[in-house]
């Protein structure tokens, strides 16, 4: 049976022979009830978790989530900066009064990255519209038709922003939302029940967009000048045809391609897609067959129709099923490749 071992008085106390700063930097690295419990140790380490410039709050009662708010940022000392603040909450709704007050502190602090997570904290969002120190921001599941986010936001430094979008309403007013974020350079999207998505933006330059349950999603149109790296993923859309997308993305240099359950019926709409990159330096692609095709089936390429040139790829990565019908696609597309590397 296992013991615990003494300490031995000659070893020497390496913890303690961290700079303070180095100390700070692991312990802002955990949940903050977490880092907490370090106030149990030497007086030295006693207070060091409260400079930390990150907070990560997660609760699951209204009482807990007041009580560890009230600690870590009301009561929090205004010399020690707070940067980023994650809030986990999935409790009964709070009261206006303690949002408006969160709201404020946030601000007061200047934190510059906010993760919200919790459907009793989408409230919260439109009084997060007018924090303009923020430069990321990471919300939940956002149906733009209750009007979460309102006109003239005032986002002036925001540069990253992650949404879920779980709404038939939402694609409108994801069109508007945007044209008002003039900072913002990646957007991360993750989709689903919607059936077309439109984004246009003079300033995101990284996309990620996730999309979930497309079953009836016909098309989708990127106008974004400025991208350059395009990370498409589609994890569901059985029974239905793989939309068609379409746009302008003159600067793209990266795409990642990521598809599940290729059919035979989307062969057209995989040539689309590709002609639409086909501009790109690097490409990575993963097109997964169903289980239940019968035959292997060529789907990398339209048969009879033209194949893409990509006169600028230099790298490409390539994840399918190498039967005859795609070993010979594949050939084809490294003809249409003068420049690789």
């Amino acid at each position: 049976m296992a013991s615990c071992s003494q300490p031995n008085p000659d070893q020497p106390d390496l913890l303690s022979s961290l700079p303070d700063e180095l100390l700070i930097k692991i312990l802002s690295s955990l949940p903050t009830h977490m880092a907490a419990r370090t106030s149990i140790l030497p007086s030295r380490f006693r207070h060091l978790w409260e400079a930390s410039p990150c907070v990560h709050l997660i609760a699951f009662c209204h009482e807990e989530f007041i009580t560890m708010f009230n600690r870590e940022l009301r009561l929090r000392n205004p010399s020690h900066p707070l940067v980023s603040l994650s809030l986990e909450y999935s409790g009964s709704p709070l009261p206006v009064s303690f949002r408006h007050s969160l709201c404020a502190k946030v601000s007061s602090f200047g934190v510059q990255h906010l993760t919200v997570r919790g459907r009793h904290l989408i409230p919260i969002i439109p009084m997060i519209s007018s924090i303009n120190c923020l430069q990321s921001l990471s919300l939940p599941v956002i149906n733009f038709e209750f009007d979460q986010f309102p006109s003239g936001i005032t986002l002036t430094c925001l540069k990253s922003l992650s949404l879920e979008l779980h709404s038939f309403y939402s694609k409108a007013r994801i069109g508007q939302f945007l044209s008002e974020l003039c900072c913002l350079e990646a957007l991360q999207l993750d989709t689903s029940y919607i059936d077309s998505l439109s984004l246009s933006s003079q300033s995101i330059r990284k996309l990620k967009l996730i999309m979930h349950s497309t079953l009836i999603l016909h098309s989708v149109s990127l106008i974004l000048p400025s991208l350059e790296s395009l990370h498409l993923e589609i994890q569901e859309y059985f029974n239905c045809n793989l939309f068609h997308i379409h746009g302008e993305v003159p600067m793209l240099q990266r795409a990642v391609i990521s598809l599940n359950c290729v059919r035979a019926r989307d062969v057209s709409a995989i040539t689309r897609l590709l002609s639409f990159i086909s501009n790109v330096k690097e490409l990575s692609m993963c097109l997964k067959e169903p289980q239940d095709e019968k035959h292997p089936i060529p789907f990398l390429f339209e048969p009879g129709k033209d194949v893409p040139n990509f006169h600028n790829l230099k790298h490409l990565d390539v994840h399918l099923c190498m039967h005859e019908h795609n070993f010979e696609a594949v050939i084809i597309m490294l003809h249409n490749c003068p420049n690789l590397e």
